[in-house]
């Protein structure tokens, strides 16, 4: 199964489509998001369209939470059924080819706003790789969030900042996947474990 994996779009609709665009040439099986589409909500609205038509599946970050989860009468009131009926798809967290994706680590709660919203630093110590891997079985850890690459293994991070491919084959991993906003996301291929990263160059759009 080939996975489109998505993080941190802040409504940024141009690289959006330029990944879905992509994920279409290389035959993705399926798009995952780990979490904050909404920016502002000037084009949460398209953002949301090009989603729902790519049947992308995922989980809600800090921003998203007040949308996702029971939202309040006066969200309702300010955004389109369209909007609101994609992000009622989003969850906690999700279990996809025995991977488990989260916006952010899952020692922490994601339906708990607090811990949505915890930023300790990326997890460089023992401490922090522990909790991270003691929380869930998983082999493969995927998260969002700090808008950078990330890859660690139980005992240690990696010398990997998302500058090619790297196989994630033997052993246990975590991976934070860079930010969308800034025109980075992945393809994982769970048949080779191979991860792929991608990031687009600048659109005229950004560069105004």
């Amino acid at each position: 199964m080939r996975l489109g994996i998505i993080a941190d779009i802040h409504e940024q609709v141009e690289y959006l489509q330029a990944a879905l665009d992509r994920f279409h040439r290389e035959q993705v099986d399926q798009v995952v998001v780990l979490g904050d589409v909404v920016e502002t909500g000037e084009r949460i609205d398209d953002t949301c369209r090009l989603l729902a038509a790519a049947k992308a599946v995922g989980v809600w970050g800090n921003h998203d939470f007040g949308l996702c989860s029971n939202p309040a009468d006066d969200i309702r009131a300010a955004y389109p059924a369209s909007v609101l009926d994609y992000l009622a798809t989003l969850r906690p967290r999700l279990e996809l080819a025995g991977c488990y994706f989260a916006h952010v680590e899952p020692w922490l709660d994601p339906e708990d706003i607090m811990d949505l919203w915890f930023f300790g630093g990326p997890p460089d110590s023992d401490e922090r790789l522990h909790l991270i891997f003691n929380a869930v079985p998983h082999r493969l850890i995927f998260a969002g969030h700090y808008h950078r690459w990330l890859l660690a293994t139980p005992e240690r991070l990696l010398d990997w900042q998302g500058e090619g491919p790297i196989s994630l084959r033997d052993g246990r991993f975590f991976v934070t996947v860079s930010a969308l906003m800034a025109g980075r996301y992945a393809i994982f291929d769970t048949e080779t474990s191979q991860l792929i990263p991608y990031e687009e160059p600048t659109s005229p759009a950004r560069r105004a």
